[in-house]
């Protein structure tokens, strides 16, 4: 294989944006809409879906060889490893479902995980053709933190116009989909972008769980905007969305609830575990928060104390 260790004169280096990373084989979407694939430069090279690269071509070969800095990145820790799933994103959708796929643990986390990135976050509440009565309760919890909140349903099409309007918006020009398996975000991605041919699987019966069918970031072109292309990246379905890299404080501000109670705690690095005077605790006990978001906030702790201890 032929290695660009020498730009010649005749040589451009030419812009494109990353949809899609396997090893150091990097699928490209070029300025004017070419679909380009080709191998990293180097192996210390560490790129994203999302990023904005540039490449070489010699002798018929594609090298991405550089990167222009990124912003709002979504990272993901597991076993001691931190991996960015995708970077210079503008909107988050949090796919989530009604039914047994419901889980709010995995939603707080990804919520979590969007605040922390300062990144502008919407709940999809999929599948509301089989009725959200259980969970309404809930949802009116998130809508009052002031979530953005979207119910929809594949099946039927509710829904998918109030996404296109959010994709449409001019200020997101890349958007993330992420949600535990089965609860359909690849069906509703589908439905967006007809020819995306991405993949869908079926509930297990068994488990209620989702069976994976998104083994890796991926981008899709939406469409062709007016100052540049709109691309949604598809976020592998994960049961379990780790956040050990961040800090006891981001936990705490990424949960709107939490952060606005702690005010009123007697110590400014109250923890909100077991210390007195915990204005926190004292609202969970009251209903002023939730239960629930409290269990979540607290999980995501524990998980940040065993990372450290590891």
């Amino acid at each position: 294989m032929t290695h660009p260790s020498k730009k010649t004169p005749q040589e451009e280096a030419v812009p494109a944006l990353v949809l899609e990373v396997s090893r150091r084989f990097v699928t490209l979407l070029t300025d004017d809409y070419r679909y380009v694939t080709g191998t990293l430069s180097a192996k210390s090279l560490d790129f994203v879906v999302g990023d904005s690269v540039n490449y070489l071509k010699r002798d018929g070969e594609v090298f991405v060889t550089s990167a222009q800095p990124s912003c709002r990145s979504l990272y993901r820790s597991f076993h001691g490893k931190l991996k960015r799933m995708g970077t210079n994103i503008d909107a988050l959708c949090v796919i989530t479902a009604a039914g047994a796929t419901w889980n709010t643990v995995a939603i707080d986390r990804m919520l979590a995980a969007g605040a922390a990135q300062s990144i502008p976050t919407t709940l999809v509440v999929n599948k509301v053709d089989l009725g959200i009565g259980e969970i309404r309760p809930m949802l009116d919890v998130y809508r009052g933190l002031g979530v953005d909140l979207v119910e929809s349903s594949a099946k039927s099409g509710e829904g998918i116009d109030r996404l296109r309007k959010l994709i449409d918006a001019e200020s997101n020009k890349i958007m993330a989909f992420c949600g535990v398996s089965g609860v359909g975000k690849s069906t509703i991605l589908n439905q967006l972008i007809p020819d995306a041919q991405t993949r869908t699987g079926d509930v297990s019966l068994r488990t209620g769980q989702g069976k994976q069918t998104t083994t890796q970031p991926r981008g899709f072109l939406y469409a062709r905007g007016a100052t540049g292309p709109k691309i949604i990246i598809d976020l592998p379905g994960v049961q379990f969305f780790g956040l050990s890299h961040l800090s006891p404080v981001d936990v705490a501000s990424a949960f709107v609830d939490i952060a606005t109670v702690a005010t009123r705690c007697r110590f400014r690095d109250c923890a909100h575990i077991k210390e007195s005077d915990c204005a926190v605790r004292a609202g969970v006990e009251s209903g002023e928060i939730a239960d629930w978001r409290y269990d979540s906030y607290l999980r995501i702790l524990k998980e940040i104390e065993d990372e450290r201890e590891y």
